[in-house]
């Protein structure tokens, strides 16, 4: 296994086994993009100071929209740039937003909600989108939605995650412009109201799942199966986060087992062929 595909066998196990599906290139490609999209994700939640941190950042905007090659992030994607230009700009995007995720980030409204997602995961579904075959730009907001839609699904899962960075995403508005931490306490907190932002947001999520498969016909045909199969075992996840009208203290994982059923499931309906692919990518 390549180190790019081991990056995402371990850090993203969802993706890794949707995956499966793709043409050893495609996965090859897509394991680069993914690789820059986690360490820069990666550099944007660790222990940098925050001077640091966003000088960081900036010089890795700043590589991206040059095609600085001698930057050691940078480097890895190059045959990426030249042979997807136009993956250029969401990936300086995507840094951007990533730079700008602080604890002072303030998310009111859905809009703001919206806004967020879409330049942290909405963008990855852009760098994403030629890569699995993607020509046209009027498939663009179906790939975008559909990370805005595993975004979502992220920030449900790691409510108490997140909020221990400093970190809420849930809307101020959802939550009564009330404070999450007092909302959770179990002495006096009213977790119910958090429990409904969160099912607010989960039907938000596969509002966008919804319309970003609708899309799916902008893909090359070979690629759509994996596609679906990513976005069906990621939204599963939102099915294990809220426990008997709480929120699941432990992380929500869909068990190897799980994703199997729903592959198959789409295999089954879907006509689809399902053998996979189990080459890896070359050194």
């Amino acid at each position: 296994m390549s180190n790019e595909m081991r990056l995402i066998s371990q850090a993203g196990k969802t993706f890794y086994f949707a995956t499966l599906w793709l043409e050893k290139s495609v996965r090859c490609h897509a394991a680069l993009a993914y690789d820059f999209c986690r360490t820069v994700d990666d550099i944007a939640d660790g222990d940098l100071s925050t001077t640091e941190r966003d000088t960081q950042l900036r010089a890795i905007g700043r590589a991206v929209l040059v095609g600085d090659t001698d930057h050691e992030l940078v480097r890895p994607l190059a045959p990426l740039l030249t042979r997807y230009p136009e993956i250029r700009e969401p990936l300086a995007a995507l840094v951007d937003a990533c730079r700008e995720d602080t604890p002072s980030l303030n998310i009111t409204t859905e809009e703001d909600l919206v806004h967020y997602a879409h330049g942290v995961a909405g963008n990855v579904g852009l760098i994403m989108y030629p890569i699995l075959g993607g020509e046209v730009s009027a498939g663009l907001s179906y790939a975008a939605d559909l990370g805005i839609a595993m975004q979502c699904t992220n920030i449900a899962r790691d409510v108490f995650e997140d909020l221990a960075r400093d970190r809420v995403y849930l809307p101020r508005g959802w939550l009564g412009e009330r404070d999450m931490r007092e909302l959770l306490d179990r002495r006096f907190g009213s977790e119910e109201v958090v429990v409904a932002a969160v099912k607010r947001l989960l039907r938000l999520a596969d509002e966008r799942y919804a319309r970003g498969l609708s899309g799916l016909q902008y893909l090359a045909p070979e690629n759509r199966f994996a596609i679906k199969v990513a976005a069906r075992c990621y939204a599963a996840i939102g099915e294990r986060v809220i426990r008997e009208g709480r929120l699941a203290r432990e992380r929500a994982v869909v068990p190897l087992a799980r994703k199997v059923v729903l592959a198959c499931s789409i295999g089954l309906f879907g006509g689809q062929n399902l053998h996979w692919q189990t080459v890896a990518c070359e050194p």
